[in-house]
């Protein structure tokens, strides 16, 4: 499809690069805040990579400062106030990049506890003052961008200070890292910046290089794959759970709640909030990617029961507000313990009582033999979870009836 070069520029690439750190930040303080410390080869890899997004994240802000900044002003007076701001932005963003890449320097040399914690501190630091100047990128300054700037614009000052200053190499292990976990839109169009011929070489001959080198820096259960680029999912359809055996492979519970569909579904959408409700799960938190609660945004649960405690990454598969919020655990393929994968769901019908809200699951991956047979001892209720599914429900509706029904007036959390 021919794009008029008058067309107004397509910022979506920002976006991509913004996840991109978000991501790979998130990672990083995920893995220095492990309870095992990385050995002496994944400390390098991870200080080398910090290294470099330091480096990359210097470069991003010089292209935006010398010439995408400039051009815009020049064009659109208007913008003057938002712009002065991401100056000010960049400026004090210096200081924290700075110190990421003198103690990531110091952590690639010491395994000592100080120089981790050193580490860890500077990148909360960082993030604390990036992670709100890139929202304010996106929601803030694009829209403006769009409409000042034309496409012939954006690419060409995109490809003087963003593509051409860099060798093919560099370009590579770049492109690699932007669609880290892509979905299909945003995968397209970050590999149709590039021809063809060339195309073909980066995705080929760096692919694997890029995968063995999260491998080491993350571990090998993290999936860096391009989501589009990923086998389908298995089977919804349950799992055939052997003969004989007394558990359930699906299950559901319902329960009238007074209140509106789009109010449940916006306190059960808030994963950040299972804890209250489950009697195994402690706490979950949104991890890097996808925004939170939307269709491939993932999130990790940390679970106990009795001294037996663990964790699992999720991934949401359904996301209908107001209908029905589903997600799945993610099974590992390099963990034995975690080759299961159960998929659980909450559906809103509204009635004349307010909502009949159904929650349910279904197991769509048995875990191995040995474990299917230790779960069941150590883990008897997991044979039925219909009963715990039942108490969350019950749960719920005390959260519901809390939030909207004893604040006179009140409708929405979103007021």
């Amino acid at each position: 499809m021919t794009i008029q070069s008058n067309a107004p520029a397509d910022t979506r690439m920002m976006g991509i690069v913004h996840d991109a750190l978000r991501r790979d930040l998130g990672r990083t303080r995920e893995v220095l805040s492990a309870t095992t410390p990385p050995d002496d080869a994944q400390r390098v890899a991870i200080a080398d990579h910090v290294l470099w997004m330091m480096r990359f994240l210097h470069m991003h802000h010089g292209a935006e400062d010398l010439g995408f900044w400039p051009l815009v002003r020049s064009l659109n007076p208007d913008a003057a106030a938002l712009l002065d701001q991401l100056d000010a932005d960049h400026t004090g963003l210096v200081v924290e990049i700075n110190r990421v890449a003198t103690t990531a320097t110091r952590y690639r040399a010491d395994e000592s506890p100080d120089a981790l914690e050193a580490l860890a501190s500077a990148i909360d630091g960082l993030e604390s003052e990036l992670l709100p100047h890139l929202r304010r990128e996106e929601d803030e300054m694009m829209p403006i961008v769009s409409r000042t700037l034309t496409r012939a614009q954006w690419d060409e000052l995109d490809q003087a200070l963003n593509i051409a200053p860099k060798s093919q190499g560099e370009l590579a292990i770049e492109g690699h890292w932007l669609i880290d976990g892509l979905d299909e839109e945003r995968y397209n169009l970050v590999v149709h910046q590039v021809p063809v011929m060339m195309r073909f070489v980066l995705l080929h001959g760096y692919g694997r290089a890029y995968r063995h080198a999260c491998g080491t820096r993350w571990g090998r259960n993290v999936e860096v794959t391009p989501r589009a680029k990923r086998r389908a999912v298995a089977s919804t359809e349950p799992a055939a759970i052997p003969s004989g055996s007394s558990f359930r492979n699906e299950g559901s519970v319902s329960l009238c709640i007074a209140a509106s569909p789009e109010q449940l579904y916006e306190i059960v959408a808030d994963v950040t909030r299972v804890g209250e409700r489950s009697p195994e799960c402690r706490s979950c938190a949104w991890l890097p990617g996808r925004a939170p609660g939307t269709v491939g945004a993932r999130f990790r649960g940390r679970n106990k029961s009795g001294r037996l405690g663990w964790s699992r990454v999720c991934e949401v598969v359904v996301s209908e507000p107001g209908v029905e919020f589903t997600f799945r655990t993610i099974p590992e393929r390099f963990d034995p313990s975690r080759r299961d994968s159960t998929t659980w769901s909450y559906s809103f019908a509204p009635n004349e009582n307010g909502t009949r809200v159904t929650h349910s699951y279904r197991v769509t991956k048995l875990p191995l033999r040995a474990f299917f047979w230790l779960y069941g001892k150590v883990l008897p209720h997991h044979r039925d979870m219909r009963p715990q599914m039942q108490a969350n429900l019950e749960v719920l509706r005390e959260q519901a009836e809390r939030k909207w029904l004893e604040v006179p007036g009140e409708t929405s959390a979103a007021g």
